[in-house]
C-alpha cells in the first residue's frame, strides 16, 4: 500500500518536555558559524567529490544493496512502505482498551531545523494570492504557505509518499483552486542508482488550493516491484491556460509526454516512448513540457535512453493542440545531449530560452538556445534560433563557472515584463538582463558567495537550483527553490541580490546525523544534512533558529562538556571548543592528516567517559587520540597530527563502518565493517589493544551502520545491518560470544526475502527497574520496543501522525533525563522525553483487536484483487460496504455474524450489479454492532 488514510481521531496531546537550558551560550554558538565562516570551513556539497562524482551514490548503495544482487532492490521504496502500513502503530495502541494503565508514548516534538530548508523543486506561486506559495521537497513532502512564507504548514500526510518535483496550479478564471504535483526523482536521490532509485507514484490532485491532495488513479500502479509505468517519474506537470472548454494537463515523465483533457482522470500518450510503453531502454531518459499563456506547448526529450543508449525520439517540438508535434530542433544542436529545461517568456511568448545538458566540451557541459516562433508550424523558417552558448556565465575561480553537475541542478526561467531578464541557474544562480546575448549583462546572484572561492554560501541563499518564481505582480520580486529550501529577494534589478529566507518552518531537510551530549540534560543539538552543513541550536523551543557551524554534505557530529564536533563529506572534522561557562575558544581540525580511505559519510565516536578520547575509521584502519584538546584550537584549518595513532588495521578487503564504545564498563570498544565483520577491544585504552572477532556465525555478508551498547552492561549491543533483503538486527548479552536475531516483525513474513525496511541505527534506552526501551530508526521510520524475542520481538511504529514514514537515519537516547533524539532524512528533527514503559505484550494484543485495517494492495487495478482485513474482539454482526465519494453504495461484501478473531474479505472492483466500477477513490466502512469503522482505497481501471 503508497498511501494511508487513516480516520480521523481526536487524541488528546502530551506536554512537550522542556529540557534545561544548553551549557553552551548562544553567543558562542554563533561565534563559533562566525569563526568557520570568517575562515572559510566550508566545502561544495554535491551529489559527488571532485575525485569521484558519484560518491554519494556510491556511499547509499553499498548501505543499502542486497548483498546477493549488489543492487538496490527495484520498487523497493513503495513495497516497504506497504509492509510498513501493516506493522501496528503506538497510536493504534493507545486508542485500544488499555486495561494495564501503562501507556505507550507517541507524542513527538518538532525540534527543527526552523530555518533551514532542504532541497526543493517543486515552486509555485499562486496567480490569483500572490501570498499562498506551494513547495515540494523531494523526501520531505508538500508544504503550503497562506501567508506569503512566514509560516508553512504540510498539507502531506505523515504516512504518504513524501517525493514532490513538480507542482502546476490551473490558472483559468474560476479553476485557479486546481493543483497537481508530481513525484519521483530519477537523478539526484539519495538512494540513487540506476534502475534501483526510490520511485515516486505518480501525480496528484488538489481542488482546495493545496490544502488536501489525492492521488489521481490513472497515474498510480500496483506494481511496485519493477518500473512499470513512466508516472513513477514524473519532471514536470503543466496547464493549459488557453484551454476554456477542457481541463487540459500535460506531464512529461521519464521516456514521454503525456496529456489529459479532464483533468488527470485519463491520459493519452502524445510524444516519446512509444504507446505500447513496453520499452523504456530506447525512450528518452529526461523530458519537460512547458505551455504558454497562449496554449502554445513545448516539449523536450534527451538524446540518451536508459544505460547510455540512444533514443528512439529525442530533441525539441512544438504543438498547438497537444496532440500533433513539430520536430523544430535547430541545425547545429549539440551532437550529444540529455537533460532539457526551458522557459516562455510571458511577456513575449514567441520567445522561449532552452538550457541543455551536454557531453563536456571544452570545460562545459552547457549550451543555451533561444528561439522565437515566426509562423507556420515553427520549423524550419517558421522558427529562428540564436545559439547563446558562448555567452553562458563562466565567471572563473572554483566556484564561479555554470556547473550543472550532470544535470543534476538545471533552471532558466524569463521576467513576466522582459524577454531579456533571463536566470540561470546549476550550482550558482545567475541573471542577464540581455537575454545573455552578450557577457558584459550577466551578474551572479545566488548560490556559493561570488567573494570567496572558499564555497562559502550566499548570504540567505543556497547552490543547486531547482526552481524559480517570480511575483506576477511584482516582477522584481522571485523565490528560489534549491538545496537548501526556499529564498526571495524583492529587487532581482539591484546591483548585488539581497535575498531572505523562507524556511520559517519549511521542515524539509535530510539529516544523516544528529547528536547531544549524553551525559547532560543540555538542549543543544547538532546535526549533519546532506548538501546543507552541519548546524546547531541551544533550544528545545521548535521555532529557534539553528546556527550554521560547518559547510559541505553534513557527516557524524558529537557534543561533549566543552566540544561540539562537526564533519563533512569524505572525513573533514572540526573540533569547536568552548571553556567551562560555555564561551567559545576556537575551532581546530582534527582529522589526521596521514588517514585515508574515508566513507563518504564517515563515522566517528567519542568515549563517553573521557570526552577528549576519540575513534575514527578510515578505510582498512581504525585511528585513536586519547586527547584531541591537544590539537591546538587555534582557528587556523590546518591539520595536525598530535596524539593520533594507529590501534589497529584490518587489511585492505575490509572497511570500517561503525565504531562505539562502552559506558559501563569503560574502554569497550566495538567495530564493524561493510562486510559484515565485528571486531572487539576489551581494553581500548591499552597502549595496543588486542582485537578479538566476534562476528556471528549467523551474520549476513553486509553493512554494518551502528552498535549499540546498553550503557549499563558493555556485554550487551546490538548490531545494525543496514541493507535490504538481509536479516537487520542482532543481540548479544554475553560481549559477541554469540548472536541472537531479533529484527522480528521488521522482516517481512519473518522472512529476510520479504519487503521489510532497511535499519539504519537503534538506541537502548534502560529503565530504572532493569529492563529497557530498544529504538530503531528505518527507511520507513522510527519503530520501538520493550521487550526482545529473538526472531518473534514485536516492533511497534512510533510517531504514525507526526514522523510518518519518512527515512530516519539515526536515533538517540540518553538515561540523563530520556530524551530520545530522532533525526530524519526529510522532516527534520524530532524528540521527545519517555514518562513510562513502552507497550506490553498484552497491550499490543489489545491493539490487535480493533476494528479495521488498510486494505492492500492499494491502489489495485481492474483483474486484480484487492485485500480488507479486519480483527473482531468479540463474535457480533458485520457489515462491510464501499461507497463512492458521493456517498452512494457501491457495493456490498459482507453482512451477517463473525466470530471473534482475524478476519478477510476480498474484492475485485465490481459493483452489485457485476459491472466494473470507474477508476477513483472509494470508501469501505465496517460496521460492528452498530459501530463504525471508514478507511480509504483506490481502484485503477
Amino acid at each position: 500500500m503508497l498511501l494511508f488514510f487513516g480516520a480521523l481521531l481526536s487524541v488528546a496531546s502530551l506536554e512537550p518536555f522542556r529540557g534545561n537550558a544548553s551549557h553552551f551560550s548562544a553567543a558562542g554558538l554563533k561565534e563559533a558559524g562566525r569563526q568557520a565562516r570568517a575562515n572559510r570551513l566550508h566545502k561544495k556539497g554535491a551529489i559527488g567529490t571532485k575525485e569521484n562524482p558519484n560518491a554519494r551514490q556510491e556511499y547509499e548503495i553499498q548501505r543499502l544493496k542486497d548483498p546477493a544482487t549488489g543492487k538496490i532492490p527495484e520498487g523497493i521504496r513503495e513495497l516497504e512502505l506497504a509492509y510498513s502500513d501493516k506493522i501496528l502503530t503506538a497510536e493504534q495502541i493507545l486508542r485500544g482498551t488499555n486495561p494495564y494503565g501503562k501507556l505507550v508514548t507517541y507524542t513527538w516534538d518538532r525540534r527543527g531545523p526552523y530555518n533551514v530548508g532542504g532541497r526543493t523543486r517543486a515552486l509555485a506561486i499562486d496567480i490569483g494570492n500572490e501570498n499562498r506559495i506551494l513547495a515540494g521537497g523531494v523526501s520531505g513532502g508538500m508544504w503550503r504557505s497562506s501567508n506569503g512564507g512566514t509560516s508553512w504548514i504540510k498539507v502531506t500526510d505523515p504516512n504518504m509518499l513524501h517525493s514532490v518535483t513538480t507542482v502546476a496550479q490551473d490558472k483559468r478564471a474560476g479553476k485557479r483552486n486546481i493543483w497537481y504535483y508530481g513525484t519521483g526523482e530519477l537523478l539526484g536521490n539519495s538512494a540513487n542508482a540506476t534502475g534501483a532509485s526510490y520511485y515516486g507514484n505518480g501525480i496528484f490532485k488538489s481542488i482546495d488550493n493545496g490544502v488536501t491532495w489525492n492521488p489521481l488513479p490513472s497515474t498510480q500502479t500496483d506494481d511496485y516491484t519493477r518500473f512499470t509505468d513512466v508516472f513513477q517519474y514524473t519532471y514536470r506537470v503543466a496547464t493549459n491556460p488557453a484551454n476554456t472548454r477542457q481541463d487540459e494537463v500535460l506531464a512529461a515523465t521519464a521516456g514521454s509526454i503525456h496529456r489529459s483533457v479532464d483533468g488527470g482522470t485519463t491520459w493519452n500518450y502524445v510524444l516519446g516512448l512509444g504507446a505500447d510503453q513496453e520499452d523504456f531502454n530506447t525512450s528518452p531518459f529526461f523530458t519537460d513540457v512547458t505551455v504558454g499563456n497562449n496554449g502554445s506547448m513545448y516539449a523536450t526529450l534527451s538524446q540518451y535512453a536508459n544505460g547510455g543508449r540512444v533514443s528512439s525520439a529525442k530533441g525539441i517540438f512544438r504543438s498547438i493542440n497537444g496532440t500533433t508535434w513539430t520536430d523544430i530542433t535547430p541545425t547545429g544542436f549539440p551532437a550529444t545531449y540529455q537533460r532539457i529545461v526551458m522557459d516562455i517568456a510571458p511577456s513575449n511568448e514567441n520567445i522561449v530560452y532552452f538550457l541543455v545538458h551536454t557531453e563536456e566540451q571544452e570545460g562545459s557541459e552547457a549550451n543555451l538556445w533561444k528561439y522565437e516562433y515566426v509562423s507556420g508550424n515553427g520549423s524550419g523558417a517558421g522558427g529562428k534560433w540564436t545559439d547563446l552558448t558562448a555567452n553562458l556565465p563562466m565567471l572563473g575561480d572554483k566556484t564561479g563557472d555554470l556547473d550543472l553537475q550532470g544535470g543534476y541542478n538545471m533552471v532558466v526561467r524569463v521576467k513576466p515584463n522582459n524577454p531579456n531578464y533571463v536566470v540561470l541557474g546549476g550550482t550558482n544562480l545567475y541573471r542577464s538582463t540581455s537575454g545573455f546575448s552578450n557577457k558584459t549583462a550577466t551578474s551572479w546572484i545566488g548560490g556559493y558567495n561570488a567573494e570567496n572561492e572558499d564555497f562559502s554560501l550566499y548570504d540567505n541563499h543556497h547552490p543547486d537550483q531547482h526552481e524559480v518564481a517570480f511575483y506576477r505582480g511584482a516582477p522584481n520580486s522571485m523565490i528560489s527553490a534549491h538545496d537548501g529550501g526556499l529564498s526571495r529577494t524583492t529587487n532581482n534589478l539591484a546591483d548585488s541580490v539581497k535575498w531572505e529566507s523562507l524556511n520559517r518552518g519549511y521542515q524539509t531537510t535530510q539529516f544523516y546525523t544528529v547528536s547531544m551530549d549524553l551525559n547532560t540534560t543540555d538542549d543543544l543539538v547538532v546535526g549533519g544534512m546532506q548538501d546543507n552543513g552541519c548546524w546547531a541550536v541551544d533550544n528545545i523551543e521548535e521555532q529557534t533558529s539553528w546556527v550554521e557551524q560547518l559547510g559541505g554534505d553534513g557527516a557524524f557530529t558529537a557534543v561533549t562538556t566543552h566540544s561540539i564536533l562537526v564533519s563533512s563529506q569524505s572525513g573533514t572534522i572540526y573540533r569547536f571548543a568552548f571553556d567551562n561557562a560555555g564561551e567559545y575558544d576556537g575551532y581546530a581540525r582534527i582529522d589526521p592528516p596521514k588517514a585515508t580511505g574515508y566513507l563518504f559519510i564517515n563515522p566517528y565516536t567519542i568515549d563517553p567517559n573521557n570526552e577528549y578520547t576519540m575513534y575514527l575509521p578510515a578505510g582498512d584502519t581504525l585511528w585513536r587520540n586519547k586527547n584531541i584538546s591537544r590539537i591546538p584550537a587555534n582557528s587556523t584549518g590546518n591539520q595536525s597530527a598530535l596524539g593520533w595513532e594507529v590501534v589497529t588495521k584490518l587489511g585492505a578487503s575490509e572497511e570500517i563502518s561503525a565504531v562505539s564504545v562502552s559506558k559501563s564498563p569503560a574502554n569497550v570498544v566495538y567495530f564493524g565493517t561493510r562486510g559484515g565483520k565485528l571486531y572487539k577491544f576489551e581494553d581500548g585504552s591499552a597502549a595496543t589493544p588486542v582485537r578479538t572477532s566476534i562476528t556471528g556465525a549467523n551474520f549476513p555478508n553486509g553493512n554494518i551502520g551502528c552498535i549499540a551498547i546498553d550503557p549499563r552492561d558493555a556485554n550487551k549491543a546490538i548490531v545494525v545491518f543496514t541493507n535490504y533483503k538481509v536479516e537487520s538486527l542482532f543481540y548479544t548479552t554475553n560481549g559477541g560470544t554469540s548472536w541472537t536475531a531479533i529484527s522480528g516483525n521488521l522482516e517481512e513474513n519473518g522472512q529476510v526475502s520479504g519487503n521489510g525496511p532497511s535499519t539504519r541505527w537503534v538506541t537502548i534506552l534502560p529503565n530504572p527497574d532493569g529492563t529497557s526501551k530498544y529504538l530503531v530508526g528505518t527507511s520507513t521510520g522510527l519503530y520501538s520496543t520493550s521487550t526482545l524475542t529473538g526472531r518473534t520481538t514485536n516492533w511497534i511504529r512510533e510517531g504514525s501522525t507526526s514522523i510518518g514514514q519518512v527515512p530516519v537515519d539515526m536515533v538517540l537516547s540518553r538515561t540523563t533525563d530520556d530524551l530520545v533524539l530522532v533525526g530524519t532524512h526529510g522532516n527534520g528533527v524530532y524528540s521527545r522525553r519517555y514518562s513510562g514503559p513502552l507497550a506490553s505484550k498484552e497491550e499490543i494484543a489489545n491493539a490487535t483487536q480493533v476494528g479495521l485495517k488498510q486494505n492492500y494492495p492499494n491502489p489495485f487495478r481492474q483483474g486484480g484483487i484487492t485485500t480488507i482485513p479486519f480483527v473482531l474482539e468479540r463474535a457480533a454482526n458485520v457489515q462491510l460496504l464501499v461507497y463512492d465519494l458521493s456517498g452512494r453504495v457501491v457495493a456490498s461484501l459482507l453482512n451477517g455474524k463473525k466470530q471473534a478473531g482475524q478476519h478477510q474479505i476480498t474484492w475485485d472492483g465490481r459493483n452489485s450489479s457485476g459491472g466494473t466500477v470507474a477508476s477513483g477513490t472509494y470508501l469501505y466502512q465496517l460496521t460492528i454492532d452498530n459501530k463504525r469503522y471508514t478507511r480509504r482505497m483506490t481502484f485503477i481501471r
